[in-house]
């Protein structure tokens, strides 16, 4: 979003949380709230978010109140907690969804069956009351902000892949990678992504005893994460075909991509497309994806190899996949050219572009 307005000719201020590596976007000045020792930030919900969120909201509100900005572009729960004070100060306010918060809180250890989930959604719904345009990634996303907002415009700017559908990696750094990984002939099933429980990877290594003619590569996940799911494969047998990357930097994910013969999302439950299942479909590899509204909203059976939410769901569509490699490039080769001719960067920077001349005409309003 950063790299689309700053080159559409916008100003743009970044204020981010202290952790993560720089990085060079022209024209863009980027500011980081003050550091406190909470360690690694994970994914969704955490107390460490909320101790971060302190700091980086006074930071917020000084800049808000001292700087001259024509709009606060607000992402994800920073929205919810800017929107009062941008009322206050007569900011127009940016809601920028890319999830449902309420939603991870109702789900997450650390609010389950508590007031947290509540106290969000009165937050989210008076960001988007009072908001001059929402920005969502996905159609239950932008069904959702306007069944509770219908006032509010409402702009949907789907993530770009992190990979270019016409980009092809080099054969011996794929070949190096294979080595690196002592992966064998057999073919490679690829999960990248956190680990977090509603991506359903552990329904993946179920799915990876039943599949037995195949390799499984995981690329993602904290370390004892990763300890925990190496120790199961190891229990149920599969310890040899279930390769555990980590974490590794977006740079890589050509190469892995290139490694597989199948992608999968396993996902359980969310509202979100995932971010991953564009570069999945811009890669040209065949994917097979749990048949939820997460992933229906944008794929059907002419794109993907769509199965139930299960151990044996996800075994049989990966085993439908290998099985049938001519039907799987078709379906991928069609996944693929969606991409290319909706969600490709181009289109990313046309539909933010669209979203910002809402945003002024709101404005002038």
């Amino acid at each position: 979003m950063a790299r689309a307005l700053t080159g559409l000719g916008h100003h743009v201020e970044l204020l981010s949380y202290p952790q993560g590596a720089a990085v060079d976007v022209p024209g863009l000045v980027h500011r980081r709230s003050l550091r406190l020792p909470v360690g690694r930030v994970r994914a969704g919900p955490s107390l460490a978010k909320i101790l971060l969120d302190v700091p980086f909201m006074a930071q917020a509100a000084w800049l808000m109140a001292t700087g001259r900005y024509d709009v606060v572009h607000a992402v994800e729960e920073a929205a919810h907690l800017a929107a009062p004070l941008a009322r206050l100060l007569r900011l127009p306010l940016v809601a920028d969804v890319d999830s449902s918060i309420p939603d991870q809180l109702s789900h997450s250890p650390l609010s389950r069956g508590g007031i947290l989930p509540h106290v969000a959604r009165g937050l989210e719904t008076h960001a988007f009351r009072h908001a001059v345009a929402a920005i969502t990634v996905c159609r239950s996303l932008t069904d959702g902000v306007r069944a509770r907002a219908p006032g509010t415009p409402v702009f949907q700017v789907e993530d770009p892949p992190l990979v270019d559908a016409a980009f092809v990696p080099d054969p011996q750094e794929v070949a190096r990678l294979r080595e690196a990984l002592g992966l064998g002939a057999s073919p490679v099933v690829l999960y990248s992504g956190n680990f977090e429980p509603y991506q359903g990877v552990d329904l993946l290594l179920e799915a990876a005893a039943r599949v037995k003619a195949a390799q499984f590569v995981f690329m993602g996940g904290e370390a004892g994460e990763i300890e925990a799911m190496r120790a199961r494969a190891l229990g149920t047998g599969v310890g040899e075909r279930c390769i555990f990357a980590g974490k590794r930097p977006p740079s890589e994910l050509p190469a892995f991509l290139a490694l597989a013969d199948v992608v999968v999302s396993p996902r359980r439950r969310g509202e979100n497309t995932p971010f991953k299942v564009y570069t999945y479909m811009a890669s040209g590899r065949p994917l097979v994806a749990t048949r939820i509204a997460t992933h229906t909203q944008l794929l059907d059976d002419s794109l993907a190899f769509l199965v139930d939410p299960s151990p044996e769901g996800l075994a049989g569509g990966i085993e439908e996949a290998l099985a049938n490699p001519e039907e799987a490039r078709r379906r991928a080769a069609r996944a693929r050219a969606l991409v290319e001719r909706e969600y490709s960067p181009r289109r990313y920077v046309a539909k933010v572009k669209e979203a910002y001349a809402g945003v002024v005409c709101a404005i002038k309003r």
